[in-house]
């Protein structure tokens, strides 16, 4: 890593009522033509976005020159792809966290700093390459670049991170204040920085999995922040969950199997035959909203993810 200042483009001034410091660096909402919406995010059934349909959207995003496409909008949250050819504007969200993974192309992030004329000034610099993660926590200056001029690709989860202060830990644990999901399968790697980006590399999520195939680890929590979390899993039987307040992104990264959604429940088993069923390969993508029953039914061999999840309690 190396830091610099890295031109990525004009700000815009936010609208008037937030604070000036915040306002100075928040950029204005995008053209309407950069946040076309494929659907609203369900809450009663997953969506499945298989690596084939994945691809077509590139080449719709490439057709009519767009920066952005929502897969899922659900107001508090939204699962985007992003797809540039010329450094983006900085962007700086008051309370909005970003996950990142990288599809397509090289590309450059910038992170830190603070956001003068356009400009992130003090920030910190690195590539980054498909299959390669990023946590941007609320707050953080950011923002991407491709390199050599060509195509840099990412999916971009965003949650707000204004939980109320009470509301119950569905994803995680914090030290001092347990959840209700029982916790991690062991201590994670990184409790979630606040002042800081997170970048975890292929190579090294490479690692952990096949330190997870080593101890016959289900889970590696990669980053815990409590209402969220960013995990590795990796599993070789069938696996049933059901997660009352905790929404699922997932993202599979090797291997293959039958996921299972929405089924009934019995004595703690799967009632055969119900729910909804998809194939699901390495590159495919899951949305499987709070109160969900949902898991692999079929594994052939086995098959592991990354998956990110958030409370979705924010209250009114």
């Amino acid at each position: 890593m190396h830091t610099h200042t890295l031109r990525i483009g004009v700000v815009i001034l936010a609208a008037a009522g937030l604070l000036s410091s915040v306002a100075a660096q928040e950029p204005s909402t995008p053209a309407p033509a950069e946040r076309e919406v494929i659907e609203a995010a369900p809450k009663g059934h997953a969506v499945a976005i298989p690596k084939t349909k994945l691809a077509s959207y590139f080449k719709a995003m490439d057709a009519k020159k767009q920066q952005t496409l929502r897969l899922l909008e659900g107001g508090k949250y939204s699962v985007n792809i992003r797809r540039i050819t010329i450094p983006e504007p900085a962007r700086f969200h008051p309370s909005t966290m970003d996950l990142w993974v990288a599809l397509d192309g090289p590309g450059m992030v910038t992170t830190g700093g603070r956001i003068d004329n356009g400009t992130i000034v003090g920030g910190t610099s690195h590539p980054i390459k498909p299959g390669d993660v990023e946590f941007v926590p609320a707050a953080i200056p950011h923002g991407m670049s491709p390199v050599d001029g060509g195509t840099i690709t990412w999916m971009n989860i965003h949650w707000d991170s204004d939980w109320p202060a009470a509301a119950e830990l569905g994803a995680g644990e914090l030290p001092g204040r347990p959840g209700s999901g029982g916790g991690p399968a062991r201590p994670p790697v990184d409790f979630a920085p606040t002042d800081r980006s997170v970048a975890i590399p292929r190579e090294k999520m490479d690692g952990y999995r096949r330190e997870m195939a080593t101890k016959n680890l289900g889970t590696l929590r990669m980053i815990e922040g409590g209402h969220f979390n960013v995990n590795l899993r990796r599993i070789t039987e069938p696996s049933i969950e059901l997660h009352k307040v905790t929404i699922d992104t997932w993202v599979l990264l090797e291997g293959s199997g039958t996921v299972n959604t929405g089924f009934e429940m019995r004595d703690g088993k799967r009632v055969p035959g119900t729910g909804r069923t998809f194939r699901a390969a390495a590159g495919d993508v899951f949305f499987i909203p709070a109160n969900l029953s949902h898991g692999f039914s079929a594994v052939d061999g086995a098959v592991s993810w990354l998956n990110i999840r958030w409370d979705q309690n924010y209250g009114k």
